[in-house]
C-alpha cells in the first residue's frame, strides 16, 4: 500500500524530479532556459571578442605557476567541508601561492580554522543568504569589483554558479576555473565535465584535475583539524559538567537539526532514540548545534532533566563542535553540516538520509560513515519542505533501525580497538593519540572497548537475538 501511495506522490510531483538537462544541473524547466539563453549570448559575444582581440599570449601568461588564489564557496558548511580536500591538493600543489577565500556567514568560520587559507572574505549576503530578494545581484557585483584589487592570478568556483562565475570573471583573474552546469561558461577559461549524480567529492577533483593535479595514493578524503585550545575547552566541558574523568561510559554527539525541515527527523522520533540510548547503552550524549536548533533540542527533552545528557547547541564554536565530535564514540546526526563535519574528524558517523538529494552525491565522505534513509519514489526532490503530511522519507526511518545502527558501529568501533591493541599501536578514539587521565594507555582501551560490547552482547543474548551482527563478522567497515 506504502508503495502505490508512494509511485502517487511521484507522478505528482514528476515535474520536480526531471533530471538535469542541455548541460545545466537545475531541475526547473524555468532556470535551464534562462542559463541556456543567457549562455548563448555570452558565447556569441565571447567568439567575436576572440576574433577582435586573440588571446594568445594572455592565455600563455595565465599559465604560470600562481602567485595568488582566490577560491569562491558561498554555500553551506557541509559543501565548504568538502571542498577541504580540494584545498589539500592546491596547497600541496602550490605551496608559495597566498590562498584566499570568498566564504558566507554560514562557512566563513571553517575556513578561517583552515591552515591552508590565507585569506577570508565574508559575503553577508548572497543567494543564499538574503532577507530582501534580488539584493544579492548587486552585492554579486559589488565583491567581483572589491576583489579586482587584490590582482589574482587564478579564482576558483567549486559549485558551478552563475554569480560566481561572474565574480570570478569581475575581480580579473587571469585564469578562471569552474563549470559549465551553472551557466556562465563563457566567463572561465577552463571548464570541469559535469557529470550529473556525480559524488560531491569526486566533482572537486575533476576541478584539480584541470591544474594537472592528481591524487597520489586514492582520492583525499576532507579533513578538519582542531586547535588545542578547543580542544582543552572541551576537556573542560566534559570533566564539569558531564564528570566524564573516567571516561568509561559511551559518548553519543547528537545533532537533531538541519538545514531544511525536509531533513529533520521527527522529534518523536529523537525522544524514543535518547530514552532507549541512555537505558540500553549507558550512553552519555551531547546534543550539539547552532542557537537555532536549541528549540528543537526542548521539543525533544520537554524540558525534563534526562540522566547522562548535556544540551550544547548555540554554545560551542565550529572547532570546539569538531573536537567534541572527535572524543566521541559516535555522532548521529541528519544530512547537514556537523555529519560532514563528523566525518572529517574521522568520527564514526551515522546519518539519517532524507530524500531531498541523492546520498550517493551528497552523503559525507570518510572511512566510517553509515547512511539510513527509506526509499521512496518521490526522490530526490530538491525541496525545502516536504509537501506531504506524514514526510514518509524520514519518519519511517524507525527509531529501532538506528539503535541497531548505533549497536553494529559500536561493535566495529570495539574490534578497530581490539584490533589495535593487539598490533600494538598507541592509539584511541579514531585513531588519534590521546590522554585517558590516570588510566591511560592500551589496557584501558581494551577495557572500555570490551565493557561497551559486553553490555550491548549481554542485552541482545538476553532478548533472544544474535550477540553480533553475522553482516558485520568480517570486520570490514
Amino acid at each position: 500500500m506504502n508503495r502505490l501511495f508512494d509511485a502517487a506522490r511521484a507522478s505528482l510531483l514528476g515535474r520536480q524530479r526531471r533530471r538535469p538537462l542541455g548541460g545545466y544541473r537545475y531541475v526547473r524547466l524555468r532556470w535551464r532556459v534562462l542559463f541556456a539563453a543567457i549562455d548563448a549570448v555570452g558565447w556569441s559575444v565571447a567568439w567575436l571578442l576572440s576574433k577582435i582581440r586573440p588571446a594568445g599570449a594572455s592565455r600563455a601568461s595565465a599559465r604560470r605557476d600562481p602567485r595568488s588564489i582566490l577560491m569562491v564557496q558561498l554555500d553551506h558548511l557541509g559543501d565548504a567541508v568538502i571542498t577541504t580536500a580540494l584545498l589539500q591538493l592546491i596547497r600541496a600543489r602550490y605551496p608559495r601561492a597566498a590562498i584566499d577565500v570568498l566564504a558566507s556567514r554560514r562557512n566563513s568560520e571553517l575556513f578561517n580554522a583552515c591552515g591552508e587559507v590565507d585569506c577570508v572574505h565574508v559575503s553577508k549576503m548572497n543567494r543564499w543568504d538574503c532577507r530582501v530578494p534580488g539584493l544579492w545581484i548587486a552585492t554579486t557585483i559589488g565583491w567581483g569589483l572589491r576583489l579586482r584589487r587584490r590582482r589574482y592570478d587564478m579564482a576558483i568556483d567549486v559549485r558551478g554558479e552563475f554569480p560566481h562565475a561572474v565574480i570570478l570573471w569581475l575581480c580579473g583573474a587571469r585564469r578562471r576555473l569552474g563549470f559549465n552546469s551553472g551557466g556562465g561558461g563563457f566567463l572561465l577559461t577552463d571548464s570541469a565535465a559535469y557529470v550529473a549524480n556525480r559524488a560531491e567529492i569526486e566533482s572537486r577533483l575533476a576541478l584539480a584535475r584541470l591544474l594537472d593535479i592528481e591524487p597520489v595514493g586514492g582520492s583525499p578524503a576532507p579533513s578538519f583539524e582542531p586547535d588545542t585550545e578547543s580542544r582543552r575547552r572541551v576537556g573542560q566541558i566534559l570533566a564539569n559538567e558531564l564528570n566524564l574523568a573516567d571516561d568509561r561510559r559511551p559518548l553519543y554527539v547528537w545533532h537533531v537539526g538541519a538545514g531544511t525541515r525536509a531533513k529533520t527527523w521527527p522529534p518523536e522520533h529523537w525522544r524514543e532514540l535518547l530514552g532507549r540510548t541512555i537505558v540500553e547503552h549507558d550512553a552519555r550524549i551531547v546534543l550539539v548545534g547552532s542557537a537555532q536548533d536549541t528549540v528543537a533540542v526542548r521539543r525533544i527533552t520537554e524540558g525534563l532533566p534526562w540522566p547522562g545528557v548535556l544540551d550544547c547547541t548555540g554554545r560551542l564554536t565550529l572547532a570546539e563542535t569538531a573536537a567534541l565530535i572527535e572524543r566521541a564514540d559516535l555522532f548521529v546526526g541528519g544530512d547537514s553540516g556537523p555529519a560532514h563535519l563528523a566525518a572529517a574528524v574521522g568520527a564514526p558517523t551515522i546519518v539519517l538520509f532524507s530524500g531531498t538529494n541523492r546520498a550517493r552525491q551528497w552523503k559525507p565522505t570518510g572511512p566510517h560513515v553509515r547512511v539510513l534513509r527509506h526509499e521512496v519514489a518521490c526522490s530526490p526532490c530538491h525541496r525545502a519542505r516536504c509537501p506531504w503530511t506524514d514526510h514518509p522519507c524520514m519518519r519511517r526511518i524507525a527509531p529501532e533501525a538506528v539503535l541497531a545502527e548505533i549497536e553494529r558501529a559500536m561493535e566495529r568501533t570495539a574490534r578497530r580497538r581490539l584490533a589495535q591493541n593487539l598490533d600494538g599501536d598507541h592509539c584511541c578514539r579514531n585513531n588519534k593519540p590521546a590522554t585517558l587521565g590516570a588510566t591511560s594507555g592500551l589496557s584501558s582501551i581494551a577495557a572500555i572497548s570490551a565493557e561497551n560490547t559486553a553490555r550491548i552482547v549481554t542485552r541482545r543474548v538476553s532478548e533472544g537475538r544474535p550477540a553480533m551482527f553475522l553482516a558485520d563478522a568480517s570486520g570490514s567497515e
